[in-house]
C-alpha cells in the first residue's frame, strides 16, 4: 500500500477497504500531473484532469483549476499519467473447460492491476467470452474491458483441434461465433449471427480466398461490424487482404506469404547453419525480399500492423522456426520507418503481458520510448475499432488512465514502476 499513502485519506481508506480492489466517485480531479499525450509526442507538465463518472470531462493547467466542493480533488504532484494500455491480442477462451474460468479471472485481473485496461481476444468460445466481457463491464470481476472476436475461416480449417474445442456442445465451423465460409455461405446471416454473439470484430483466419474476403467485409461493413484478419490466409495474399477494407492485419511475419519467391527463401533458411553468423546471415535475407508496397498499401488504406512481436520471440530458440523470428522483427523494424501504425499485441497464453512487447519494441526493434507507448494505446484502439472512446487522453473519452511513478519515456521499465489504474472511471488499488 506504500503507494497509496500520497492519495487523500479518505481515498485511502475506501480503497484499503474495498475487496473488489476499485472505487469510484461520481466526479474527482486528479491535480498536478504530469500528461503524455500521444497526440502530439508531448509531456503536458503539472496539468489536472477532471473526471465524471466514466469519462474525462476536463483538462486543464493546473494553474487554471479551481477547487470546489463537489469535486473530490487528488493530488499526484510529480506522477506521470499515460493511456490505459491495450493489448491488442490475447486469447482466453480457446478451451473454456480446460483452461478454466477462475484462472482467466485470475490472469485478467493480473493485467488490470499493471495498468492493460482493454484486451482484443481474437478467436475462442464466445459463450465464454460473453461472460466475462460482461462481468468485467459491471465490475464483477477486476478485469480489462473485453472486446472479443467471431471467426471466419475456410471449411478446411475447422478440423483443427483449438476450433473443436472452442465449439464444444456444437459443431466447428457451424457456431455463430466460428464459422465456417463457402461458396454456399448466406453471408448476410453469417455476418449477422456473429454480430450476434456480441463480437465487436469479425477475424478471418485461414483458408479464405480473396473473393471470399471481399465478400466478408463488404457485408460486414454494411452491417456495422469491423474486420480483422490474419497477414495471409492461405489463399488470399496480403496485399488482397490489406486492400479488402480490414481495420487490422496480425502476425508481422505472415508478409513474407506475398509471393512465392518469399516462401521459396523460408524452405531454404530452415536448413541453414550461419556458425555464429546469424545476424549477418538474417540481414542479408532480408534484403532479398522487398515489402515496400505492402507498406504503401497499409498506409494508403489505414490498416494497423498487430504486430505480435512476443508470440514472435518464442521462436528465437527454435532452429525450424527462427524465421518468424528473425524476419518478423526486421519487418517490424522497416514497417515502422515507412510510417506503418504499430499495434501491441502479446498473443502469448498471457505468459507475459503487453508490457513485455513495449520493452521488444525499444530494444529489438528500435523505437524510441514515445512510439512504443503509441503502439499499446492510440494504435491499438485503432486495431481494435475503440479509437473514438480509448487509446489516448481526451476529454470525452473513457476514463482508462495509467499512473506511474518514474517517466516512461526517459526509460521503457518505467512502465511498470506502478502508483494507480483508473478505468471506466473507477480507481484500483494496484497492491491488492
Amino acid at each position: 500500500m506504500k503507494n497509496l499513502k500520497k492519495l487523500t485519506s479518505i481515498l485511502l481508506l475506501v480503497i484499503s477497504t474495498t475487496a473488489s480492489a476499485q472505487f469510484s466517485f461520481s466526479s474527482y480531479a486528479l491535480q498536478n500531473v504530469n500528461i503524455i499525450d500521444v497526440n502530439t509526442n508531448e509531456i503536458l507538465y503539472d496539468y489536472t484532469i477532471v473526471i465524471h463518472n466514466d469519462e474525462i470531462s476536463a483538462i486543464l493547467p493546473s494553474k487554471n483549476y479551481s477547487v470546489n466542493d463537489t469535486v473530490q480533488s487528488i493530488t499526484l504532484k510529480g506522477k506521470f499519467v499515460v493511456p490505459g494500455l491495450i493489448d491488442a491480442h490475447v486469447h482466453f477462451a480457446t478451451d473454456p473447460t480446460e483452461e478454466r474460468r477462475d484462472n482467466a479471472v485470475k490472469v485478467l485481473k493480473e493485467m488490470l492491476l499493471t495498468g492493460i485496461t482493454s484486451v482484443r481476444d481474437m478467436a475462442g468460445d464466445a459463450r465464454a467470452l460473453a461472460s466475462l466481457s460482461r462481468d468485467a463491464l459491471v465490475g464483477d470481476i477486476v478485469a480489462p474491458n473485453i472486446y472479443y472476436s467471431s471467426l471466419m475461416a475456410g471449411s478446411t480449417f475447422f478440423a483443427d483441434p483449438r476450433t473443436i474445442a472452442s465449439a464444444q456442445g456444437g459443431i466447428s465451423g457451424k457456431m455463430p461465433y466460428m464459422k465456417a465460409i463457402g461458396d454456399n455461405s448466406n453471408m448476410v446471416l453469417d455476418v449477422a449471427e456473429a454480430k450476434g454473439t456480441g463480437a465487436s470484430g469479425i477475424k478471418m483466419y485461414a483458408d479464405l480466398s480473396n473473393n471470399e474476403v471481399v465478400k466478408i467485409v463488404e457485408e460486414a461493413k454494411r452491417q456495422n461490424i469491423p474486420v480483422w484478419s490474419h497477414a495471409a490466409l492461405q489463399i488470399a495474399k496480403p496485399s488482397e487482404i490489406i486492400a479488402s477494407g480490414v481495420i487490422s492485419i496480425s502476425h508481422a511475419n505472415m508478409l513474407v506469404y506475398e509471393n512465392d519467391e518469399s516462401e521459396n527463401l523460408i524452405k531454404s533458411w530452415i536448413d541453414h547453419k550461419p556458425n555464429g553468423k546469424e545476424k549477418e546471415f538474417w540481414d542479408a535475407a532480408f534484403e532479398k525480399l522487398d515489402f515496400s508496397e505492402l507498406y504503401k498499401l497499409m498506409i494508403k488504406n489505414k490498416v494497423v500492423l498487430d504486430a505480435t512481436f512476443s508470440a514472435l520471440e518464442f521462436h528465437k530458440n527454435r532452429p525450424k522456426m527462427i524465421w518468424r523470428y528473425e524476419i518478423g522483427k526486421r519487418i517490424i523494424q522497416q514497417a515502422h520507418k515507412k510510417g506503418v501504425l504499430i499495434a501491441a499485441g502479446s498473443d502469448s497464453d498471457q505468459e507475459t503481458f503487453v508490457q513485455h512487447e513495449m520493452k521488444l519494441l525499444v530494444n529489438e526493434a528500435g523505437f524510441t520510448p514515445f512510439e512504443a507507448l503509441v503502439a499499446p494505446t492510440k494504435n491499438s484502439a485503432q486495431a481494435t475499432g475503440i479509437l473514438k472512446n480509448q487509446g489516448t487522453i481526451e476529454v470525452g473519452k473513457k476514463a482508462n488512465l495509467l499512473f506511474l511513478n518514474s517517466n516512461p519515456i526517459e526509460n521503457i521499465e518505467h512502465i511498470d514502476d506502478i502508483f494507480l489504474v483508473i478505468k471506466n472511471g473507477k480507481l484500483y488499488n494496484t497492491e491488492e
